[in-house]
This record gives C-alpha cells, sequence and structure tokens, in this order.
C-alpha cells in the first residue's frame, strides 16, 4: 500500500513537473514574440525616420540646384572621350587607345572656348601576325634556295631561324 501510495505520489509529481515546465515555455515564447514585435516595431519606425530624412534632403538639394541653375551664367559641358588610332601592317598590328573627357565651356548658352580633350589614361596593343611572317620566311627561303650563288646560303635553315626568332619576341612580351 505504501507503494502504491509512493507511485502515486511521483506520478502526480510528474505531471506537474511537466504542466510547470510547459507553461514556463509557454511564458518564455511569449516574451519572445513580445520581443519580436517591439523590434520589428522599431525597425519600422527607424525606416520612416531615414524615409523621411532621404527624402528632405533631395528636395534641398533640388532646391539648392534649381536656384544655382537661373543664378549662374556658367555652365561646364562634360562628356566621355575615347579614340582609337592604330596602324595595320603586313607583320604586325598596332592600336592606341586614349580615354579621358571633353570639357567645354559656355556663357549663357553658348560656347565660348574650345573644347578641350583631358586623356586620363592611354593604352598601347601591339600583335604580331604569325602567319604573315612564317609565310615572308617560308617564302624568302624558297627564293634563297632557287638561287644558284653558294653565297647567298644560310648556315641554318631559315624557317628555323624565324621560329627562333618569334619565340624571342614572344618570350620578351610575356
Amino acid at each position: 500500500m505504501t507503494q502504491d501510495i509512493l507511485i502515486g505520489i511521483l506520478g502526480s509529481s510528474l505531471i506537474w513537473i511537466l504542466i510547470l515546465l510547459i507553461f514556463i515555455a509557454h511564458q518564455k515564447q511569449k516574451g519572445m514574440s513580445a520581443l519580436r514585435a517591439k523590434e520589428m516595431a522599431f525597425e519600422k519606425e527607424k525606416n520612416l525616420i531615414l524615409d523621411q530624412m532621404r527624402i528632405e534632403k533631395q528636395s534641398e538639394f533640388e532646391k539648392g540646384y534649381v536656384s544655382g541653375a537661373e543664378k549662374s551664367d556658367f555652365i561646364i559641358h562634360v562628356e566621355p572621350y575615347k579614340n582609337m588610332n592604330g596602324k595595320k601592317s603586313y607583320f604586325q598590328n598596332s592600336q592606341v587607345v586614349e580615354i579621358g573627357y571633353i570639357y567645354r565651356l559656355f556663357v549663357k548658352g553658348i560656347p565660348s572656348l574650345d573644347p578641350h580633350i583631358q586623356i586620363v589614361e592611354r593604352i598601347k596593343l601591339s600583335e604580331l601576325n604569325e602567319q604573315n611572317v612564317d609565310s615572308a620566311l617560308g617564302k624568302l627561303e624558297m627564293i634563297l634556295e632557287k638561287i644558284p650563288s653558294p653565297h647567298l646560303r644560310l648556315a641554318g635553315n631559315l624557317k628555323d631561324f624565324g621560329t627562333g626568332l618569334l619565340r624571342t619576341i614572344k618570350s620578351k612580351r610575356n
């Protein structure tokens, strides 16, 4: 009988402990959801204030810009500038690209002075046409073979000489 009473007391105690744990977890969850709601309200208010500040700043800028444009008789017009110059030859193609901007002064809408070009960067590109070099060396070798004079013969193969020359040029580029 004492065992039955003891088991009953332990069982009811465990049930009350479970009820208490569920109650505590529910209270924690209510507290967390209330905290999340406060945090979301704070973020909304912060974003609203930031938007108002952005709108006010933009309107003040536009007012200043309009009043400055009405009072100013001078305007400087600026636009991007790009110029490409290149030479194309049988053996090599080279290009120079100039990048910068052009600006010009206008007084009361009328251009005064010539536009000025300001170059910011100059890029040089060069490309060797290896096919044409090989072709020219092959033709030169063929011509030299047709000439009967032993004085015009080179010590080695002209094609090997040209290939070595191309390798030297490539290694200098890298």
